[in-house]
């Protein structure tokens, strides 16, 4: 996995790690190298995404067998594919003869991979086919008698969950299933399968992926979405001083549930409903998935993001919307859809305007990114009101990073 690198215990201080520990009232969140520097971002490619589940892709990305495209994660080149029974599979992007890359560029209808280099051939489940004229003869390996078994492509460990891919790079992580079962159990039986991919979209921002997590709070919403939450009380119960959408830590999730029976935000109007199993309550909530997923489920649609850490000041945010049935694609629901997608992605639908929730949210990240710079910026606060799921994000990465090879 690259060079050894420092510990985070010698990037962060031991003084940074302890404040971050303590409870929330009297804890101090990340310092700023956490999300400036470049060492810190090389040691989470090396000791926090091998080392848990990472999202990597939308199920979408690849619809039909036979198509594949790379991808890099945790600055590892792989190969997402979808094989000829229809299966999703992860391999490294690597050629076993002399370390080529297979596959460059998005392919469709493909029947095998065919290495640039050499044209060693790779059936789609990763089965070394051919090494034409290894040996100097047409099949490659009468002479040598290689063994081709030994030779296929690498597999990486993956899971499908709905609509999502994840991989474990280092093949240590917990079962999958465990992984995700606090989100299970939080949606409640929500057929997330009755959903279907309406609007994909990837968006490059210049701010540290982490910034995405953080934003894991609703006490933002007044100021930074103020075309949608209008007063404080669409987020605080006055009554109480609690927020109206709870924040809670459920171990490998951070979730926001929201309270009542209203959405998170106001409803496009006669979309379907997700479906419940009968005599299970409806479920609202925006999640992240430790360590880079978010997903926010509504009535009528999902809402989903894969943050792609490219730099410490470079994230690429891959986003899925999903509505239920026809109503990802008929006509007769084209008004509400665009209702739904104007909210999140502003009404022009470019990103630069600033106008939609997802691009109000990078905007300030970009902003804190150069605060972040400051040495001012290594003392920051949480809110034990509001921010017990950043607080908790933080502490999990650390606890991550800190762990045991």
């Amino acid at each position: 996995m690259g060079e050894p690198l420092g510990t985070i215990e010698t990037i962060l201080g031991t003084q940074a790690i302890d404040a971050l520990r303590r409870p929330i009232e009297q804890a101090c969140g990340l310092p700023g190298i956490a999300y400036t520097g470049e060492s810190f971002f090389r040691l989470e490619q090396q000791a926090l995404f091998p080392r848990t589940w990472m999202c990597l892709a939308f199920t979408s990305d690849v619809p039909e067998p036979g198509d594949a495209i790379p991808l890099m994660a945790a600055g590892v080149p792989l190969i997402l594919v979808r094989d000829r029974t229809g299966a999703i599979r992860v391999f490294h992007n690597v050629c076993r003869h002399r370390a080529a890359l297979m596959v460059t560029k998005p392919c469709s209808k493909l029947t095998q991979f065919a290495c640039p280099y050499h044209a060693w051939a790779y059936d789609l489940d990763g089965r070394l086919k051919a090494t034409p004229y290894f040996d100097g003869t047409r099949d490659g390996n009468s002479k040598t008698g290689l063994d081709l078994s030994q030779l296929g492509l690498v597999p990486v460990r993956s899971a499908v969950w709905h609509h999502w891919i994840f991989i474990n790079l280092d093949g240590k992580a917990p079962p999958f299933a465990e992984h995700v079962r606090p989100l299970d159990e939080l949606i409640n039986g929500a057929d997330l399968s009755a959903t279907r991919i309406a609007h994909r979209e990837d968006w490059a921002w210049n701010a540290n992926w982490k910034m995405q997590n953080d934003n894991w709070e609703t006490y933002h919403h007044v100021w930074v979405h103020r075309n949608v939450f209008t007063k404080i009380t669409d987020d605080l119960d006055l009554a109480t001083g609690q927020p109206i959408a709870e924040p809670i830590p459920l171990g490998t999730v951070v979730t926001l549930k929201r309270r009542g029976d209203q959405d998170f935000y106001p409803a496009a109007g006669d979309l379907p409903l997700i479906p419940f199993p009968e005599g299970h309550k409806r479920v609202r909530c925006t999640s992240v998935v430790f360590p880079n997923m978010t997903l926010t489920l509504q009535s009528d649609h999902l809402a989903s993001v894969i943050a792609d850490p490219v730099a410490p000041d470079r994230t690429v945010s891959k986003m899925g919307f999903f509505f239920v049935g026809e109503a990802a694609s008929d006509p007769k629901f084209a008004a509400q859809r665009q209702k739904t997608l104007s909210r999140w992605l502003g009404e022009t639908g470019v990103m630069r305007d600033y106008g939609g929730i997802r691009s109000q949210d990078m905007q300030v990240w970009e902003q804190q990114q150069i605060a972040r710079r400051s040495p001012v910026a290594d003392a920051v606060v949480f809110s034990p009101v509001w921010e017990k799921n950043v607080h908790h994000f933080q502490r999990m990465l650390v606890e991550t990073m800190m762990a045991p090879g």
